[in-house]
């Protein structure tokens, strides 16, 4: 896990290298550099988080054996022993994989990428061809941000990098319009940035040298194409295949040379991968295990995670975050995002890897993405009945509506709203999240209509995933993980995000996610022998911090402060009024939802900070 940096196109001096170095030294502090060109206006950075092979030999950037091809690379490429089998005539110096990359884009070229398993973003300038050859992992866990302005192309793990490189930021207000009207962001490649880019997961980009604007992008992994048919599997042969992907991901994730701990809260997803480590493990020590809670008892979570059953010894770690320390971080990690965060719970997780910091582990396992796989929000029942309705499956449609209970007419009614084409923009536990009314006009009118996303599937409910998957939600989560770990040196690794259950998970029908009311059901069907009821079978908790109770209580005063300053309402990005009179109510008639208060928060901690 490091930070890579370049340029190809303009001349960068060696001082602003440096710089570029300098200003992504939190990713990789155990070792940098910089390889610079004599004849070309090329240069890559690199910043170094040691993880396999700490030695001098996995130093980068790192260079073939006759010179003319250059690397830097950030990430994990898991199966690196098994490709490095493949690969016996590369002059190997070390046992990185970092070198595995290099030796494998020498012998397959740019197809390499489809024999990775792994997180990664890789810069590799290919002097035979005279081209950068640039590739970003199948799910878009690492970062690769590019911007063409100045002349050349400037790419960068962060956006500090290109910053660094002497490109002049301003905020990319429809991107900006966008998130404010229908709550959209990292939903495609633009940024909060203008000018600035992300390469799309799953996606490569080829560079020329004679012609940096004609870059061509290619995407190497279609993951419709890959799952477009279902797979024709009983329960239990599904389940067993599910836990073997899993124990296999797991496996080849806790290869590292450095300590490593698990990311551990009381839900399905986080225990269900603790039962994996546990099983796969060869350490006989005690593993580390992180929780991060709240001081609300309320939103503990420390009891739930104590219940996951375990046979390798290990050290619970929990970090508590109090209200007294929300403005003061959250301004620390408008930095590190740059671009809005998911409020007090990202805080909370920023905070636990600073605990893992202490701690002295440095790489930690963490159960991200079963949500989008197996249908783990409510908002997705409705699709998935609306298919048992329009596949004509009628008994299992009658046993999924006997399951709704007190909630059948709401879903029913959500159902209708769908298949007429008018589904709400509602939040993930179902309420009403924005406040469109209170964006001044000049903002609101460059957000255009509500964007609409691919529809690749033959079914509502895997088209919906694949929103979430793709579009709409994990993307802005991976972002926000990456530069939460990452603040503190820490390699966040996501077993659950193997493509190959990616692409399992996608080949399955809706009744294996959803059955009888219950979200991720092959999961809870496969974690039954291994998991008490208490744990696999218990229902997704809706809202897991106290944000709300926060904004109404001990950070009201704060809040209102920030939201009444000059600075927020003399921006012209909102009408202070309306706001004042929305904030009045939030705090004193309540609400279930916060997050059109943490928009305004966010939009006005980003500006003080990038604007």
């Amino acid at each position: 896990m490091c930070g890579i940096s370049g340029a190809l196109g303009r001349v960068i001096s060696p001082e602003v290298a440096r710089a570029m170095v300098e200003s992504q030294h939190h990713r990789g502090p155990d070792d940098n550099g910089v390889f610079q060109h004599p004849d070309l206006p090329l240069t890559l950075c690199h910043n170094r988080l040691s993880i396999l092979d700490t030695s001098p030999a996995g130093r980068q950037p790192m260079t073939s054996p006759d010179g003319q091809v250059v690397m830097v690379f950030n990430g994990e490429v898991y199966n690196y022993r098994e490709l490095r089998s493949e690969l016996p005539a590369f002059p190997y110096k070390g046992s990185s994989d970092s070198e595995v990359v290099l030796a494998a884009y020498l012998e397959w070229g740019e197809a390499c990428v489809e024999r990775f398993i792994g997180m990664f973003a890789v810069a590799i300038w290919d002097g035979r061809r005279k081209v950068l050859f640039c590739a970003r992992d199948r799910l878009g866990i690492k970062p690769f941000h590019y911007s063409l302005d100045g002349g050349g192309f400037t790419f960068g793990s962060e956006v500090k990098a290109i910053q660094a490189s002497g490109v002049r930021l301003s905020p990319d207000e429809k991107t900006w319009a966008q998130y404010l009207v229908h709550g959209y962001y990292d939903h495609g490649p633009s940024t909060f940035f203008s000018g600035v880019r992300v390469l799309p997961a799953g996606c490569t980009v080829t560079v020329p040298l004679d012609d940096v604007a004609g870059h061509r992008i290619h995407r190497y992994w279609d993951l419709p194409k890959r799952a477009e048919h279902f797979v024709d599997l009983g329960e239990d042969e599904a389940a067993d295949h599910l836990l073997t992907l899993i124990d296999d991901a797991v496996r080849l994730r806790l290869r590292s040379d450095v300590p490593l701990g698990v990311n551990l809260s009381g839900g399905l997803d986080s225990a269900s991968l603790m039962t994996a480590v546990d099983r796969v493990s060869s350490d006989q020590g005690a593993l580390e295990t992180f929780t991060a809670s709240f001081a609300d008892p309320t939103y503990d979570e420390a009891d739930w995670a104590n219940r996951v059953p375990h046979e390798r010894p290990w050290t619970r770690n929990i970090q508590r975050l109090d209200a007294a320390q929300v403005f003061p971080l959250s301004t620390e990690a408008v930095y590190h995002q740059e671009a809005p965060f998911g409020g007090i719970a990202t805080l909370g997780y920023h905070n636990l890897h600073g605990l893992a910091k202490e701690k002295g582990v440095t790489v930690l396992l963490e159960g991200q993405g079963v949500d989008e796989l197996l249908g783990g929000y409510r908002y997705f029942l409705p699709h998935h009945l609306l298919d048992l309705k329009e596949s004509g499956s009628s008994e299992l449609l009658q046993q999924e509506v006997e399951a709704l209970g007190k909630d059948r007419s709401a879903v029913e009614a959500e159902m209708a709203r769908i298949a007429q084409g008018v589904e709400r923009n509602v939040y993930q536990d179902g309420t009403s999240h924005l406040r469109p009314g209170c964006v001044s006009p000049g903002i609101a009118d460059l957000a255009g209509e509500k964007p609409e996303f691919p529809a690749p599937f033959s079914d509502r409910l895997r088209n919906v995933l694949f929103r979430d998957l793709t579009h709409t939600k994990l993307p802005r989560v991976l972002r926000m993980n990456d530069r939460l770990s990452m603040a503190f040196s820490r390699e966040l690794r996501e077993p659950y995000l193997d493509h190959r259950i990616v692409e399992f998970a996608f080949q399955l029908k809706g009744s294996f996610k959803i059955r009888n009311g219950a979200s991720k059901w092959l999961l809870r069907h496969a974690m039954r022998d291994r998991l008490p009821a208490e744990v696999g079978q218990t229902p997704k908790r809706a809202v897991v911090t106290p944000q709300r109770e926060w904004l109404q209580g001990p950070l009201a005063g704060q809040a209102g402060a920030l939201l009444s300053s000059p600075e927020f309402t003399g921006r012209g990005w909102f009408d202070a009024g309306t706001v004042a009179r929305e904030y009045q109510s939030f705090t004193q008639i309540g609400g279930d939802n916060t997050f059109f208060v943490w928009q305004w928060i966010n939009t006005e901690l980003w500006l003080q900070e990038w604007g």
